[in-house]
């Protein structure tokens, strides 16, 4: 090339398209004219703040008999709530001695 030719570019190379523009609308249309083939998948839990399954929900989906947590009746509740009032503790304080790792 010679210095007295400054109407002629020379290109070293080329920047590769940033992932935003190869998302977009007009990339993906261009890339079909072409026949690219586009692939094009949904990620699990996307854009969700939940976790993955634990091991008791999936052994519930998979179980065909009706299954439930068993519960305590309402009279333990009494119970423990007249205990703790004779006792003078609240909720918390009872909470915390009773906890087998506090916090």
């Amino acid at each position: 090339m010679s210095e007295s030719d400054w109407d002629t570019i020379t290109y070293l190379r080329k920047r590769q398209p940033k992932a935003q523009q190869l998302k977009s609308q007009q990339a993906i249309n261009a890339a079909q004219r072409k026949g690219i083939p586009i692939e094009t998948t949904k990620k699990f839990n996307a854009a969700t703040n939940k976790k993955t399954a634990t091991l008791n929900t999936s052994k519930l989906d998979q179980e065909t008999e009706e299954l439930h947590h068993e519960t305590v009746g309402l009279a333990l509740g009494k119970l423990i709530q007249q205990q703790r009032q004779i006792k003078g503790l609240s909720q918390k304080e009872l909470a915390t001695v009773t906890s087998p790792n506090p916090r």
